[in-house]
């Protein structure tokens, strides 16, 4: 549901005035959750000093990479489309942990993310190979999106036992959206904003509100209780509905290209999980 709303608010909206209220909108949402669940306005209390840099990472990782990207792909390509590249979370996950923790993996994940690449490549080019077609260079920049995604949630889980997926939520969010306002503030055009509809501004509350908060609390509360690699498995859920409910509102028409490559992708991570 998340794509299929960023999709819409990005018709008014450009990328970085969405991303910037809608990180906004989040990050002030979830300072106002852990200041009246710890019953102080210093979120950072009891934070190692050495988990700042970590902090910093997962919110640039977040926002300026992962969200910011993602709404700059998400305007040039459909949401099923967008669902589908980030169902290869799992796949990426997978291989980002073999190279870090150097294990051998068995036949059935090898084939399962070679297949699960090769129709993420037909989707991504699905109009062509030709770099000038909006389609593929919206699929390009939500790949590079999952990839930020998939490190983010690595890199993530260390701090969950120690802080709490709601306050490890809350600190990334507020690094990330500072980290993006020199972005954000510069290439916004926030004169705009006065002018934006009811609408589009509920559009941007279920973003920040649901599609950030609730999402990611979510989220980093499974990584706390479940491996890595199981939780991405979740994803791949995202493109069967987006797509069925895109199709049932009308803002997505199913090619053969888009079918073909889908079903591979999603018998590819199959494969991985039953690896």
């Amino acid at each position: 549901m998340t794509h299929i709303v960023g999709k819409d608010a990005l018709g008014t909206l450009s990328a970085p005035l969405a991303l910037l209220l809608r990180s906004v909108i989040a990050s002030l949402s979830l300072f106002i959750v852990v200041a009246v669940k710890e019953k102080s306005l210093n979120i950072f209390r009891g934070i190692d000093k050495k988990d700042y840099l970590r902090f910093g990472i997962l919110g640039f990782l977040n926002i300026p990479i992962n969200q910011f990207i993602y709404f700059e792909g998400l305007h040039q390509t459909s949401p099923a489309n967008s669902a589908l590249l980030y169902a290869m979370t799992p796949a990426i996950v997978f291989v980002m942990l073999l190279l870090i923790h150097g294990e051998r993996p068995n036949w059935k994940k090898i084939s399962g993310i070679l297949i699960a690449f090769i129709g993420t490549a037909i989707v991504m080019f699905e109009h062509g190979a030709s770099f000038r077609s909006a389609n593929t260079k919206g699929n390009i920049l939500i790949f590079i999106a999952v990839t930020a995604w998939s490190l983010f949630t690595i890199l993530g889980k260390p701090l969950i036992p120690k802080y709490g997926a709601l306050r490890v939520t809350a600190i990334h969010m507020l690094f990330g959206t500072i980290l993006f306002l020199p972005i954000g503030l510069t290439q916004a055009d926030l004169a705009a904003i006065p002018t934006i509809s009811g609408s589009i501004w509920l559009e941007i509350l279920y973003l920040g509100i649901l599609g950030s908060c609730v999402n990611y609390i979510l989220w980093y509360y499974a990584l706390g209780k479940l491996e890595t690699s199981k939780v991405a498995i979740f994803q791949n859920l995202q493109p069967i509905l987006t797509t069925i409910i895109a199709l049932f509102i009308g803002v997505v028409i199913l090619s053969p290209i888009l079918i073909g490559g889908g079903v591979l992708t999603l018998i590819g991570l199959l494969l991985v999980e039953k690896g």
